[in-house]
């Protein structure tokens, strides 16, 4: 089974983003199918690794629910922001990888890459 994690980072801050909500779903024929909701820890990651069985064909979807986040770190400011929610579209065709897809975020703006 392929293994995904996630560690969200606040770019105004330079701190972890705990307690952001994240639902992950896979995508076939453009239908999105639930697998799992969840939040990131106090640390800012997935308090567990995912471990997935792998479907090639399928896309997989993971969106991550910043508005909230933000919203009640700086609410004064949130009327500022252009992002309420991160959605990232991404493949995992290896069984036997680690998958972690970390983020830099902000209200907006947002960095992401991939990292075994």
């Amino acid at each position: 089974m392929a293994i995904l994690s996630s560690h969200l980072l606040n770019a105004i801050t330079g701190k972890h983003a705990g307690y952001v909500k994240i639902i992950l779903s896979n995508l076939v024929n453009n239908t999105s199918h639930f697998i799992l909701e969840t939040n990131t820890d106090e640390g800012g990651r997935l308090s567990e690794n995912i471990e997935i069985e792998l479907y090639r064909s399928y896309e997989y979807e993971m969106v991550i629910f910043i508005e909230d986040y933000f919203k009640k770190k700086n609410p004064g400011k949130w009327k500022n922001r252009i992002i309420s929610d991160i959605v990232i579209r991404f493949k995992m065709e290896d069984d036997n990888k680690k998958y972690h897809i970390p983020l830099i975020i902000s209200p907006n703006g947002y960095s992401v890459w991939w990292s075994e």
